[in-house]
């Protein structure tokens, strides 16, 4: 018994510390899984949409062109019909320097009907609000700014609703609701997910929203160590929102970090909806 207590003590004290340090930053950040969800918004539909969300790349130390060139591979994998973008495309864009070469990734990207973004904080923030607009749009995204943009789906209106930053932009949720129709199947992208609870009266399907990072490291029976401003109530996953349109909001952990190198119990993730609408 005695032979085995130290081997014990450096188990616990120094294997097992040091191969999570290994593993929350040099390997959970550089996977990337597909997360797929499939929502019933019409009960006598049977056409399907396919979206596909993707957010919070932070370009910059923690997450390079070479990792957003496979995460761009696994959407067209998807076959999507709409791909959106949530917000957070560079970390920090003033030290930043490959802004020049991100929109020919983006544009990489396919879509049977449009691709559509919104401006998250870091899309502001670091000098980023000379740059995004540019690379969103050279990049065939339409960026909504407190906005919607209409889609004919096989006889079915789409409406893709994007609102502004809520902590850098000009947030500002009944305009962003001016057209909307709830005849329609409305899809709300929101950077900010608490910002959620806006639009509750509104006939919205569902909300995509980021920002979070699921907290990065996010522990068991306890969950997010750091809780972003404006994601505090909702951090990660699917939320019904509990309102009499039965809103559904999901919160994606993101592709990047920010900050801190570390992820632990939130895998980089691409978001694939399959509706039938």
């Amino acid at each position: 018994m005695k032979k085995k207590f130290p081997i014990i003590i450096i188990i616990i004290f120094i294997i097992i510390p040091v191969s999570l340090f290994i593993y929350t930053k040099y390997i959970e950040r550089e996977l990337l899984t597909v997360k797929k969800i499939s929502l019933d918004f019409n009960d006598k539909g049977s056409e399907k949409l396919r979206v596909v969300q993707f957010t919070d790349t932070q370009l910059g130390e923690f997450y390079t062109l070479e990792n957003l060139e496979k995460a761009v591979e696994k959407i067209n994998k998807l076959n999507p019909d709409i791909v959106v973008f949530t917000g957070d495309l560079i970390d920090n864009a003033a030290k930043y320097k490959d802004i020049d070469k991100v929109s020919k990734v983006l544009s990489k990207i396919n879509s049977k009907y449009g691709k559509y973004a919104i401006y998250g904080n870091h899309d502001y923030g670091g000098g980023a609000v000379r740059y995004y607009s540019r690379i969103m749009n050279k990049s065939g995204f339409e960026v909504l700014k407190n906005d919607s943009h209409l889609i004919k789906v096989k006889g079915k209106n789409i409406r893709i609703l994007g609102a502004d930053d809520g902590l850098m932009g000009s947030f500002n949720s009944r305009l962003t609701m001016s057209k909307i129709n709830k005849d329609d199947i409305n899809i709300l992208l929101l950077h900010e997910p608490d910002l959620s609870e806006k639009f509750l009266n509104y006939k919205v399907d569902l909300i995509l929203s980021g920002h979070s990072h699921g907290g990065q490291i996010d522990l068991p029976f306890y969950g997010p160590v750091v809780k972003n401003v404006l994601s505090e109530k909702y951090t990660k996953g699917l939320y019904d929102l509990g309102n009499k349109f039965n809103t559904k909001l999901y919160v994606s952990s993101g592709l990047g970090n920010t900050k801190l190198p570390y992820r632990f119990n939130n895998v980089p993730q691409v978001v694939c909806f399959d509706l039938t609408i």
